[in-house]
């Protein structure tokens, strides 16, 4: 008996440990409509794919070609998986449930012809109102429409584990709250110290990880500072991703650009992960169809993890095949 009851408390001890080191990020699901991956054969060997930022010049316009064709570039690719950096839709109407629940309708059935789970860090266009500002009832929305629990939350695959932040969430008064921000300028992302929290929880539960990813939609480091990331929250990120070598990459969109703040040209080719001493590498890939920046090109980015190793294409999309 006393052999029966000392299994029973180890395992509800171990069950304890488990769910405070599981307990950071909460799972994330893909997007409604996509299958969950299946698992790898090796996992050490995998590719998946980065993309962002597909959503129209304007609400009243279709999703463009671009996008069906980075998801048809998927569907023939077969990655195990596909990153979204977010802006999947126009959005920034709260006032219009009808309209946003089509825009998603419409995203949705484009991203299932992938054939691949898509996983999407939501954008400032799925987050905010027309003032640039975070939305209950948009949250809401994209809950409902999208299948999520939350905004953000993080899954394991093969030897790594993917983070998705929400960068638009609300911001306490003061330099990052958007009804503080002057007229005619756009207000800038904020990540809630809740988040952080979890985020700085889950970096420390999978420390055992060969790799670490992180995806959002506002830069850390992108092309240009406005319109980014509150500086409280790019002063307090830069420092803690330092603090963990297995810390690979973290992908950003946003910008409607391809850009690459390593290095001195700032647009050549995604730099190779070889070292985990190296700090990690910031992207910005935001060229899925959204009005390019002046230096942008539509693309999407392929990752293919090789043990301690990553390599990372840009893949262009050509104009003539994905214009609208």
């Amino acid at each position: 008996m006393k052999r029966f009851a000392r299994s029973i408390f180890l395992s509800l001890f171990l069950f304890a440990i488990k769910t405070l080191v599981a307990g950071q990020m909460p799972d994330f699901k893909p997007l409604k409509g996509t299958p969950s991956p299946s698992p790898p054969k090796d996992p050490d060997h995998f590719v998946f794919i980065v993309a962002g930022d597909n959503r129209p010049a304007a609400e009243q316009d279709p999703q463009g070609a671009v996008v069906r064709k980075i998801f048809d570039d998927i569907r023939k690719e077969g990655p195990a998986f596909v990153l979204w950096s977010g802006d999947a839709i126009y959005g920034k109407n709260p006032g219009a449930p009808k309209r946003i629940d089509a825009e998603y309708k419409e995203f949705l059935g484009i991203a299932a012809t992938g054939g691949a789970a898509v996983y999407n860090a939501p954008g400032n266009h799925e987050m905010d109102d027309h003032k640039n500002c975070p939305s209950g009832t948009m949250l809401k929305l994209y809950l409902a429409d999208t299948g999520q629990d939350k905004p953000y939350g993080a899954f394991t695959y093969g030897n790594s584990r993917f983070i998705a932040m929400n960068s638009d969430e609300g911001s306490p008064p003061g330099e990052c709250d958007c009804s503080s921000q002057p007229s005619g300028t756009k207000s800038p992302g904020f990540i809630s110290q809740n988040q952080m929290r979890l985020l700085k929880q889950d970096l420390d539960a999978n420390k055992d990880k060969a790799h670490i990813f992180i995806f959002m939609h506002r830069p850390i480091e992108g092309y240009k500072s406005e319109d980014q990331l509150c500086a409280q929250n790019v002063t307090e990120l830069q420092a803690l991703f330092k603090r963990y070598p297995n810390l690979s990459y973290v992908v950003a969109g946003h910008e409607h650009m391809y850009f690459n703040p390593q290095g001195p040209k700032k647009f050549g080719p995604p730099p190779e992960r070889t070292d985990p001493s190296q700090p990690p590498y910031y992207l910005v890939s935001g060229g899925a169809g959204a009005p390019l920046k002046k230096k942008g090109f539509y693309h999407y980015l392929i990752f293919t993890v090789d043990g301690n190793k990553v390599r990372v294409q840009v893949i262009p999309v050509e104009e003539k095949d994905g214009s609208k």
